[in-house]
């Protein structure tokens, strides 16, 4: 017969011991931050920073941005590898997490390590990185802008103010908004990639999305290899022999994000960038199989 005083010790030590791991791991914890390495004493670190927005928006790139400022200002960080996965998103999202690597890399050895894809705002945000590694399946490129369109010229069934209200304008004023961020994304990759492409600003422009050896040998990418070689790679360059390594995901919205999901009612990937309704007025860096290879997409949207 169990006795109903050890029975009930056993469930507050079980208990407990569930309370102190998870009060640990909140410990160790930045937005979501798990540590592993060799020697866990060690007074220096590699951070791996995982980037998969499905849809990069203002509101993910804010708090990427702020994860890469915190990995940028803790001085126990000495090099940050990016676990890229994203196919793009909204322009000015893309530019934050860009200029976000730009500012750390120039402070820090930053390499990428490109898990599924790096298309579009995906790969924009991965170039100012010291090296890009791919593996063979991932997916790699796609420099283009993918712009909105209203055609719907018919009397509008609600007033407005004027008539581009809530639209994207006339077409060629669309066209032409799309094609000033084609060219500054152009200006970019070359900027950033030309010592290495082996493609002109032309090919480049043409926004095709390669696989992991193809995007090597054209220059989009450096090496192929996986993230633990990014890890060694970056190690390397801050000249660490004895190192830690960190793992953060600014996505994740820490641990109980992980756990529950978030609490604060707020959805990072809510914006849908190829739904018609939310793309009136705005371009998109992003890799949208359904909508074609060419280098500019114009969608059509009445708004």
């Amino acid at each position: 017969m169990t006795n109903p005083i050890d029975k009930h010790a056993k469930t507050l030590a079980t208990s407990w011991t569930v309370v102190i791991v998870l009060a640990a791991i909140v410990g160790g914890v930045g937005g979501v931050a798990l540590q592993s390495g060799s020697d866990g004493g060690s007074d220096s670190s590699v951070a791996v920073v995982t980037l998969d927005s499905m849809s990069i928006t203002g509101s993910s790139a804010d708090t990427t941005a702020r994860e890469l400022r915190e990995v940028r200002t803790n001085d126990s960080i000495d090099a940050v590898v990016l676990r890229v996965a994203s196919p793009g998103g909204s322009i000015t999202g893309s530019e934050v997490q860009y200029r976000a690597v730009k500012r750390l890399a120039q402070e820090k050895p930053v390499v990428a390590s490109v898990r599924d894809y790096a298309a579009s705002g995906g790969y924009y945000t991965a170039i100012p990185a010291d090296k890009i590694y791919a593996s063979p399946g991932s997916l790699v490129g796609s420099v283009g802008v993918i712009s909105s369109v209203t055609e719907n010229e018919k009397v509008p069934s609600r007033w407005k103010s004027a008539p581009d209200k809530g639209t994207a304008g006339p077409a060629d004023v669309s066209r032409a908004r799309a094609a000033t961020f084609r060219k500054s994304f152009l200006n970019v990759v070359m900027n950033e990639r030309g010592d290495e492409l082996e493609v002109d600003r032309e090919t480049v422009g043409e926004a095709k999305l390669y696989a992991g050896n193809r995007a090597v040998e054209l220059g989009f990418a450096d090496e192929i290899g996986g993230t633990e070689a990014a890890i060694q790679d970056a190690a390397d360059r801050a000249d660490l022999s004895n190192y830690d390594v960190t793992y953060r995901n600014p996505a994740a919205g820490g641990l109980l994000g992980l756990l529950v999901g978030s609490g604060d009612g707020e959805d990072v990937e809510s914006e849908d960038a190829f739904a018609a309704p939310s793309l009136c007025g705005q371009q998109y860096l992003a890799y949208a199989p359904q909508a074609g290879p060419d280098l500019e997409v114009i969608m059509n949207a009445s708004c």
